[in-house]
């Protein structure tokens, strides 16, 4: 049997209100966020999209671009866009403003993705469940169409309706011992840790400004 394709899905998002502009364009160490995640995920994929609502806002990132055809409707609405279109038997989803995802920890979810019979994979950290990043199987499209139409959009709420494998926090911080995956730029403050983190991350004790 084939080994199942992959493709990655980044979420562009819309305009961050707390951070004042288009986090996906937002500039970390000379890269926009949006390159971060995608030098990240494209590896570990046959194709990797990003999925827009403003895609000539974002033509100037060179990256593979999907139009978001459902806008206003949150994770669970870019997530069905991406399905509609890419070819992967798995969605590897991400948010734009998570640029230190480890890749160790993303080929192990892939793993067990392709393992037993779950519809999503996610992690527990020791901040509780995490939703992004995830991989979604292909088989959850009809169902996941229904709840976007039927405007039930918590990301969250869908996971407790698929079969879900959850990575316990144990096996995170195998591959992730400082949890950088999860990191995400909502804020000023947020910003600043994470420029902080870009300069050093090659140093032993990067993990120390989370």
């Amino acid at each position: 049997m084939a080994e199942p394709q992959v493709a990655g899905v980044i979420l562009a998002g819309g305009r961050s209100r707390r951070l004042g502009q288009d986090k996906v364009r937002l500039e970390l160490a000379g890269r926009p966020l949006g390159r971060w995640v995608w030098e990240v995920l494209s590896p570990l994929a046959s194709e990797c999209w990003l999925v827009s609502n403003r895609p000539l806002e974002h033509l100037s990132l060179g990256l593979p671009l999907l139009i978001d055809l459902l806008p206003g409707r949150g994770a669970l609405g870019g997530l069905l866009s991406g399905m509609l279109v890419a070819q992967g038997d798995l969605i590897m989803l991400s948010a734009c403003d998570m640029p230190f995802l480890q890749p160790s920890l993303l080929r192990a979810m892939l793993l067990y993705a392709r393992q037993g019979s779950p519809e999503v994979v996610v992690c527990r950290s020791s901040r509780g469940l995490e939703p992004l990043p995830g991989v979604f199987s292909r088989r959850l499209l009809l169902r996941l169409e229904h709840r976007v139409e039927r405007g039930e959009l918590r990301l969250r709420t869908f996971l407790d309706a698929c079969r879900t494998r959850v990575l316990s926090a144990a096996e995170v911080a195998s591959h992730d011992p400082a949890g950088l995956s999860f990191f995400n730029l909502n804020t000023p403050q947020d910003l600043l840790r994470a420029r902080a983190l870009a300069s050093c991350l090659d140093q032993p004790d990067a993990s120390l400004l989370l």
